[in-house]
């Protein structure tokens, strides 16, 4: 029989190409799970960061004070916030506290640690378990504040300013300025 009228891959090139895959696929393992766990993190720093810019804009444009505040245990966390002081994301019907009326339309604001797998949210001591920000109507100004999110490789901040401004950052994670 003559090889050159049989077309294929033989059973050793065949093993040889499945080890060099499986070789590279075990390369990339690591890499691709610590880009899932930053993507998480950048997930929820954005999300909280733009939650609490828009508590101070909803302060300021309807003139009513807002309430963001933020609870942390030891396997959870969740924030919300809502018009009434008494805005507390732990207790077991939030939505009744953590509201908004919007000209009408009534709008709940929590989140909780369910959507950010392996992301905690650390207050500084200080702080406790729980921390309450005030947006005042006026000038949107605010109580000034921060506190970390972090995952197994990285940490990043959110700075809340006495005059209500938020900004991000982080020590080593590319795509924030350092703090």
């Amino acid at each position: 029989m003559d090889d050159a009228q049989h077309e294929g891959f033989t059973l050793v090139e065949l093993l040889i190409a499945l080890a060099i895959a499986a070789l590279l696929a075990g390369i990339a393992a690591p890499a691709m799970a610590r880009f899932l766990d930053n993507a998480r993190l950048r997930a929820a720093t954005e999300d909280i960061a733009r939650e609490l810019v828009l508590a101070r804009s909803h302060a300021y444009t309807f003139r009513k004070p807002v309430y963001f505040n933020i609870t942390v245990t030891e396997s959870a966390w969740c924030y919300g916030w809502g018009e009434a002081s008494s805005c507390d994301c732990s207790i077991d019907n939030p939505q009744t506290a953590c509201q908004t009326d919007d000209s009408g339309l009534i709008r709940d604001h929590l989140q909780t640690s369910a959507d950010y797998p392996q992301i905690r949210l650390m207050l500084p001591t200080r702080q406790g378990t729980s921390r309450s920000l005030r947006f005042s109507p006026l000038r949107g100004t605010a109580t000034a504040t921060s506190f970390s999110l972090e995952n197994r490789n990285d940490q990043t901040r959110i700075i809340v300013s006495i005059l209500g401004r938020v900004r991000t950052c982080s020590p080593e994670l590319g795509g924030y300025l350092a703090c």
